[in-house]
């Protein structure tokens, strides 16, 4: 009798290694997905859970059908869609419009003017004199030259390229959805299957959600402040579609190191050559004083602070290593290692902190 107990756990167990090998095959094409989701509903799993209390005291009352936990998980969603995948569809349908409208020789025309300002600013400096004429050949060489048109084409084919990126989203809400509507039974299916202890599941899941939920909170705060402010800025000065700016400057925000300045210092430029130093000035300013002082140190910490008062999640890494972390997610798993490379190295010190600590005990 014992030992075909024994034969029958050891089939359970190999019929269920080789089932989820099945699974994990047919999956393999959404495993970016799938992991970039997980990362996401643990980030937010501190509001799923305050939400999901805030709709059973007050749905149920009203609507005693209503699932409290599936109500809150499709809010996220909606949240998520209203932030990233609208905003982003937008972006990339009037850039498309834009690069096909296009006219090649009115934009040479313009290109060879740029250049001919942009040298002329500087064309007193001995030093620069004879490397500078060599470039405005080059230059004027290319805004003349076929090689534009091959450039624009090349842009277009980019844009519509992004489509890939929004099914991407799509897919990785899906999962979302998904994860966060059946978050207690994965936690309890995991939590089972797991031979840690309970108190060191705890910590290492604290340690992960705390760094991932203050890099997304971060992030996304950052993507709405600094696209709101650029927008509006931009809506008081004639000729700029501010909300496409707005937009452009709110995803780049995401960039480390360079941020909107890949947006702002372009339009700088284009008013310096248009002899408005004026409003090249008030950009400069406010670029740096309100986006980048103001919005990204000042305002984002008060945020991050308050969510982490009404949440309680905590995090201990160091903003360099967040960003170093930002920085090698993005390196190796492209876009979405801005939350994958944060919760790896979260995980990885806090196991290390986990055996160093003496919380590990070896007999």
């Amino acid at each position: 009798m014992l030992e075909k107990v024994s034969q029958d756990r050891t089939f359970i167990v190999w019929l269920t290694l080789a089932l989820l090998a099945a699974a994990f095959y047919m999956f393999r094409p959404y495993i970016n997905f799938i992991l970039v989701a997980a990362v996401l509903a643990l980030a937010t799993s501190h509001a799923h859970l305050a939400l999901t209390a805030l709709c059973e005291k007050v749905l149920r009352p009203a609507f005693v059908g209503v699932n409290a936990t599936w109500f809150s998980a499709l809010i996220l969603s909606a949240l998520f869609l209203l932030l990233i995948f609208f905003p982003l569809i937008y972006f990339v349908a009037t850039s498309y419009n834009q690069v096909m409208s296009l006219d090649l020789d009115e934009l040479g025309q313009t290109l060879a003017l740029f250049i001919d300002k942009a040298t002329a600013l500087v064309d007193e400096i001995p030093l620069l004199k004879e490397p500078l004429s060599q470039l405005k050949e080059q230059g004027l060489a290319f805004a003349r030259g076929p090689m534009i048109g091959t450039l624009v084409n090349q842009s277009a084919s980019v844009l519509a390229g992004i489509g890939g990126l929004i099914m991407q989203i799509i897919w990785i809400l899906v999962f979302y959805l998904l994860f966060n509507g059946y978050s207690r039974q994965i936690l309890g299916f995991v939590s089972a299957l797991n031979p840690m202890s309970s108190e060191h599941e705890g910590y290492l899941l604290r340690e992960c959600t705390g760094t991932v939920a203050v890099v997304l909170y971060g992030t996304l705060f950052n993507m709405v402040a600094q696209g709101l402010a650029f927008g509006l800025l931009m809506s008081f000065f004639p000729g700029y579609n501010s909300v496409y700016l707005g937009v452009l400057a709110g995803f780049c925000s995401v960039i480390p190191i360079v941020g909107a300045a890949l947006v702002y210092v372009p339009v700088v430029i284009m008013e310096l050559l248009a002899g408005a130093w004026g409003n090249a000035l008030i950009i400069v300013v406010f670029a740096w004083v309100v986006m980048g002082f103001i919005i990204d140190n000042v305002l984002r910490m008060i945020f991050i602070g308050t969510l982490k008062r009404m949440f309680g999640f905590e995090y201990r890494m160091n903003e360099i290593l967040i960003m170093l972390a930002i920085l090698a997610g993005l390196a190796t798993f492209g876009f979405w290692g801005l939350i994958i490379g944060p919760s790896i190295l979260a995980l990885a010190l806090a196991a290390a902190n986990l055996y160093s600590s003496g919380l590990v005990k070896e007999n």
